[in-house]
């Protein structure tokens, strides 16, 4: 009956020390996360964005400064909303998952 107690006493440590050694892999560090979005983002320069806006691509810009920098100066057609709402109203602002976002 000891022996019993002992080996599921084991097998519990060993599944909780190895639970944790892969949460703690999973943990990644803010310099992790901001290298990693940065390498999933393409930046574009003024000058290619123009030539996207020329051609007419399906391309939507997005301006996160606040809205007194936009009204000051913007980019025609470019969508206004302050970088703390866009997580909240990306969706119905751009419907269309095939369109390039450009943001500035």
């Amino acid at each position: 009956m000891n022996r019993k107690i002992i080996t599921a006493s084991l097998v519990v440590i060993l599944a909780i020390v190895f639970s944790m050694s892969v949460q703690a892999a999973e943990y990644k560090t803010p310099d992790q996360l901001v290298t990693e979005a940065k390498s999933a983002i393409k930046q574009v320069s003024p000058a290619d964005l123009k030539k996207m806006l020329d051609n007419k691509e399906n391309v939507i810009v997005l301006d996160v400064r606040d809205r007194d920098e936009y009204e000051k100066q913007s980019i025609p057609g470019a969508i206004q909303m302050s970088r703390g709402l866009v997580d909240l109203h990306i969706q119905e602002l751009i419907p269309d998952k095939n369109a390039k976002i450009v943001v500035v």
